[in-house]
C-alpha cells in the first residue's frame, strides 16, 4: 500500500450544531456550478517517491476575446507557506500548462514547463524570454521548507512542497486596443498574439491602464465586478501521476453570489480597481478583493463552508482527500507565518483550534441503511492517539489525504461514509463569528483498485 494507512472509527462521537451562518449571513460569493470562475483552488499536487511522482495542472482561458493575467501559487501540506509562485500570461482561448515533478537526481520537487504562458526570465531592460523558447522547458526548485508541523506525536516531521495545495487568482481580464503598454506601440488583443506583446500590457501597472480608458475589467469606472465576473473565466483541471496510475480532478472555481442580506443585490469576487498580482509580494485569496481594498475572506469561507462530506465507500478502496484552503489566512498573528519554526509554536484561530486541527468523524454505513452495532466510544483507532489538546480524532495539516476504513466489529464491503467536521467557536480577525457551521473545505474522494491502480475521482457531496 503506498498510502500511510490511518483507520477510521465507524462512529466517533463528534457533535455537530447544524445550521448557523457566519456573520451577517451573507453568501457574497459562490462555488461554480460550471467549474468556470475567476479564483480557482486546486486540492492536491503531489511529487514524491513514495506515491506519486508528478501532477499535471493547466489553466484555460475559455474567453476568446479577453486576455486574463492571473497568479498561479503553490502552498505547501502542513502550513501553507509558499512553495513557488508564477504569473500567467493568458491570451484569449490559451492553455497555460505546468507539471511539479520530482527530480530524481536531487529528489526534490521542481517545477517544469514549455509553454509561453510561463515566463522563464526577464532582464531589467524589459527583455523577456518564455519557457517555450528554451530547448527542453525551464525548471524551477520549489522551496525546501523547515517549519515543522505542530506537535502531534512523539516525532514531528517538517513541512513539505513535496505535497501541498494551489490556487489560481485572476487580477484582470483587458480586449479590444490598449493604447498605453509599458513600452512601444499600441497592442490589439487577439487569438494568436505574440506573447512579447501581452507582456507590454501586464507588466504596466494596473492603475496606469485604467486610467489610460482602457477596456480593463474592474477599472473604477463604469465597468465593475458584474464585467470583471463576465470576461474573467477561467478553467481548471489536475492530473496526479504514477508509474501505474493517475487520477484527474477539476479545480474548484469561485464566482459571484447573491448576497442574503440585501434582497436582489449580487456581491462579486473582485471589485478593488487597483487589484493585481506581482512577484514581488504574496497573493492572499480575499486580500484587497474588495472595493478601496477591504479583504473578502469572511465572503469566500461562507461559500466554501460545509459541517459535513459524504461519498459511497467500498472497503479497501477508498480514500478521503481534504483540504482547508484559506487556513492559512487564520494563523495568529500573521506575523507568525514565516518567524515560526520550532514544532508546535505555530497557533490558529477559530474556527481551526489552536494547532490548526479540525475536529472529526466518520460513520460507515452499508447497503441496507445499517450503521455500527452498537456505539463506539473513545477507542483510538486514528493515529496520533493521546496527545492531541483535545479529546478526539483530527485533521491536523492543509492537505490531508487518508485511507477511510472501518473497525474490527464494523467494515461494510460496500456503503456510504458521512463525514463530520466541527470548528472551534469564536470570532477570528477579520470580524466573522464561528457557532456551529464547520469549517472552509473543499475535496473528493479517491476510489482505487488493489495497488493503487484504476484511480477515479468523485466529488464529495456536503
Amino acid at each position: 500500500m503506498m498510502f500511510k494507512k490511518k483507520l477510521l472509527a465507524s462512529a466517533m462521537a463528534t457533535a455537530l450544531v447544524t445550521g448557523a451562518m457566519l456573520s451577517g449571513g451573507a453568501q457574497a460569493v459562490r462555488m461554480s456550478e460550471t467549474s468556470v470562475g475567476q479564483v480557482l483552488l486546486g486540492d492536491m499536487y503531489i511529487a514524491r517517491a513514495s506515491d506519486y511522482s508528478t501532477t499535471s495542472i493547466k489553466v484555460v482561458n475559455t474567453s476568446t476575446t479577453d486576455a486574463v493575467k492571473a497568479k498561479l501559487v503553490f502552498r505547501s501540506k502542513k502550513h501553507s507557506d509558499e512553495c513557488k509562485d508564477m504569473i500567467l500570461y493568458l491570451t484569449p482561448g490559451d492553455v497555460a500548462y505546468v507539471d511539479v515533478r520530482l527530480n530524481a537526481t536531487t529528489g526534490k520537487p521542481e517545477i517544469w514547463s514549455d509553454d509561453d504562458s510561463i515566463l522563464a526570465s526577464k532582464r531589467t531592460d524589459g527583455t523577456a524570454v518564455f519557457a517555450s523558447q528554451v530547448a527542453g522547458g525551464v525548471t524551477f526548485a520549489m522551496r525546501d521548507l523547515t517549519k515543522q508541523e505542530p506537535t502531534f506525536g512523539t516525532s514531528p516531521s517538517e513541512d513539505t512542497c513535496a505535497q501541498g495545495h494551489f490556487e489560481v487568482v485572476s487580477a484582470y481580464a483587458v480586449t479590444g486596443t490598449v493604447v498605453n503598454p509599458s513600452a512601444g506601440a499600441a497592442v490589439v488583443i487577439k487569438q494568436g498574439m505574440a506573447k512579447h506583446d501581452l507582456i507590454r500590457v501586464f507588466d504596466q501597472t494596473k492603475p496606469a491602464l485604467n486610467a489610460a480608458g482602457n477596456n480593463i475589467t474592474n477599472d473604477g469606472a463604469a465597468r465593475t465586478g458584474a464585467d470583471y465576473t463576465a470576461r474573467v473565466q477561467l478553467k481548471g483541471n489536475v492530473e496526479i501521476k504514477s508509474g501505474m496510475d493517475r487520477l484527474m480532478a477539476p479545480m474548484l472555481a469561485l464566482r459571484d453570489g447573491v448576497n442574503a442580506s440585501t434582497a436582489g443585490a449580487t456581491t462579486y469576487l473582485v471589485t478593488n480597481p487597483s487589484f493585481d498580482v506581482s512577484l514581488g509580494a504574496e497573493t492572499l485569496v480575499g486580500q484587497s478583493f474588495g472595493a478601496a481594498g477591504a479583504d473578502t475572506l469572511a465572503d469566500i469561507e461562507a461559500a466554501l463552508s460545509t459541517t459535513k462530506f459524504t461519498n459511497v465507500y467500498e472497503k479497501a478502496g477508498t480514500n478521503f482527500e481534504v483540504t482547508f484552503p484559506t487556513k492559512y489566512r487564520h494563523i495568529f498573528p500573521q506575523s507568525q507565518r514565516y518567524t515560526n519554526k520550532a514544532a508546535g509554536t505555530t497557533t490558529y484561530e477559530s474556527p481551526f483550534y489552536n494547532l490548526g486541527e479540525v475536529a472529526y468523524g466518520v460513520s460507515l454505513f452499508d447497503n441496507q441503511e445499517r450503521s455500527a452495532p452498537g456505539v463506539v466510544g473513545d477507542l483510538c483507532v486514528v493515529s496520533p492517539c493521546g496527545v492531541s489538546p483535545v479529546g478526539g480524532s483530527w485533521l491536523i495539516h492543509e492537505v490531508n489525504f487518508e485511507l477511510v476504513g472501518g473497525s474490527a466489529a464494523w467494515d461494510p464491503a460496500s456503503g456510504w461514509f458521512l463525514m463530520t467536521l466541527g470548528n472551534r467557536a469564536g470570532t477570528d480577525q477579520y470580524g466573522t463569528v464561528w457557532a456551529a457551521q464547520g469549517v472552509p473545505a473543499t475535496g473528493y474522494t479517491h476510489f482505487y483498485k488493489a495497488g493503487v491502480t484504476q484511480s477515479v475521482i468523485s466529488p464529495m457531496g456536503r
